[in-house]
């Protein structure tokens, strides 16, 4: 295959990826090659690639019919997802407090301040990407390629699964502990306390999966 034909799957590949951790593609949504296709304006076959890939990923699902499903996870993958998420993210955000710069600490606190102003008024649009910037931009600070590699694909299947709620003007309750959540984090990182930091990130993501199984979705046998 051509170098110019893998660098467009590849662009296709982060451009799907976006929309899952963006909050554009949720569970039980529906599309298909030649939806994606002209909805990035691309050919099919980059797209049929990259669909691939996210299959193998577990993110997608490719139904009988060829249509393209989010998978919506069951209580129990949800569950095991949220705990091997807690053991990859702990030791992310450990490491990135030991790494953190003055210049990416300003970075972080810049998105931190957006999130909340996002999260505190329903008229912006924003709080799921900010969500994803600030996560993001600690876990990088990490230095460990791998980490964050894993951590991506997991964020790739619990992303639409988080995005069900975010920011959402109802959902008070699943605002205000993800604001407190990020807090912690800002606190571990202003402080030098990557425990702090780590505890924080743990309760942001145990609390998320509180919340989305108890008041969003009936997801015990895999259904909405």
């Amino acid at each position: 295959m051509p170098v110019r034909d893998r660098s467009l799957t590849e662009q296709v590949h982060d451009a799907l990826c976006e929309m899952l951790l963006g909050g554009s593609m949720r569970p039980l949504d529906r599309t298909s090659i030649r939806d994606l296709a002209e909805r990035l304006g691309v050919s099919a076959m980059p797209v049929r690639d990259a669909v691939s890939r996210l299959v193998a990923q577990g993110a997608l699902v490719v139904e009988r019919n060829r249509a393209i499903t989010v998978k919506l996870l069951s209580a129990e993958e949800f569950r095991d997802l949220t705990e091997t998420r807690i053991l990859l993210e702990r030791e992310v955000v450990y490491k990135a407090v030991q790494r953190v710069t003055p210049e990416a600490l300003a970075t972080i606190e810049d998105i931190h301040a957006r999130f909340e102003h996002a999260m505190s008024d329903p008229s912006v649009p924003d709080a799921v990407q900010l969500n994803k910037q600030f996560h993001f931009n600690i876990y990088e600070m990490a230095g460990s390629p791998t980490l964050l590699h894993l951590t991506s694909i997991n964020w790739l299947k619990a992303g639409p699964m988080i995005n069900l709620d975010l920011g959402l003007p109802s959902r008070r309750q699943r605002n205000a502990l993800s604001v407190s959540a990020h807090r912690g984090m800002m606190e571990g990182l202003r402080n030098g306390d990557p425990q702090a930091a780590a505890d924080a990130v743990e309760r942001d993501i145990r609390g998320t999966f509180k919340f989305i199984l108890e008041n969003r979705l009936n997801i015990k046998n895999g259904e909405e």
